[in-house]
């Protein structure tokens, strides 16, 4: 069985750190990237083709909620 792609996006490194540490604890389970901001994570999610996205919704630059204009 092929291990699970995760992307983790939050704009604190703190909270980011310890999501990875917890998601990776599990077997097969594996942080492909972390991003910290929105423009990041879709980014990084064109480049890496994730399985899951773990995002928060309100991160600087592109927050999920709306569209910056």
């Amino acid at each position: 069985m092929r291990a699970l792609k995760i992307l983790l996006a939050d704009d604190h490194p703190l909270m980011r750190q310890g999501i990875r540490s917890v998601l990776e604890s599990q077997p097969g389970w594996t942080v492909c990237g972390d991003a910290g901001n929105g423009r990041e994570a879709v980014a990084m999610a064109k480049r890496l083709s994730p399985d899951v996205a773990v995002i928060d919704i309100t991160m600087p630059e592109l927050n999920g909620l709306r569209d910056p204009q």
